[in-house]
């Protein structure tokens, strides 16, 4: 979790969209750093964190990967009128079937509040597997009918937490026509040479992506 992380959920949260009762999926605390549970609890929001063992930050132990129907059948929590799950997604083989079973925790008319990283350096935590992009985001939705919030639907990288449809291409420093010192742009153009991964030609900086889904 990281401080934009924590405003883009404060903008979130500043639109309406937490509501009680609040679910955490990956709740488990990183080196003390409080988990979303614990900034929703100070709104006056029920919340519960759930992760796949029991650590500081996770109420209850749960496994999302597992198939709909085993989850279905041992999923005692109810459902919930928003869901988050952050930085969780780029960790799992089938983020599809991830988010399908977050799904099936959300309450008619609940809002389900995604974050991954779009460039990022790889972590194994225990595995790295993907990163995101807009355009899975809008398929996504249209998949299982629900609605992006757009306003929330945002690039979250240390030049600005701003709209995907107000800025389209990857936040850079090129793009966003901030400056950057010479030994960020040449640090840059290393790190992403050689892990191989898009913004290696350009001023880059890391970036995640966040979006909000509402049911109809």
């Amino acid at each position: 979790m990281t401080y934009l992380d924590l405003q883009w959920f404060d903008k979130c949260c500043g639109t309406g969209l937490l509501k009680s009762p609040f679910l955490e999926i990956g709740s488990a605390k990183v080196q003390g750093i409080n988990n979303l549970c614990d900034l929703a609890r100070g709104r006056g929001i029920k919340s519960l964190g759930v992760d796949l063992q029991k650590m500081d930050g996770v109420d209850h132990v749960a496994d999302f990967s597992v198939p709909g129907d085993e989850f279905r059948r041992n999923w005692v929590l109810g459902n919930f009128a928003t869901v988050a799950i952050f930085n969780v997604l780029e960790h799992t083989f089938d983020p599809i079937h991830i988010l399908d079973n977050a799904l099936g925790c959300l309450e008619p008319e609940g809002t389900l509040l995604v974050l991954t990283p779009a460039i990022w350096p790889i972590h194994n935590y225990p595995a790295d597997f993907l990163r995101l992009l807009p355009d899975w985001y809008r398929r996504f939705a249209a998949a299982h009918e629900l609605r992006i919030i757009e306003d929330c639907f945002c690039w979250v990288s240390s030049f600005a937490i701003e709209p995907v449809a107000n800025h389209p291409e990857f936040p850079t420093y090129i793009s966003r026509k901030a400056k950057a010192s010479p030994s960020r742009y040449w640090v840059s153009r290393f790190v992403h040479k050689a892990l191989n991964t898009y913004g290696r030609n350009h001023w880059a900086t890391h970036c995640a992506i966040g979006a909000a889904f509402e049911r109809p």
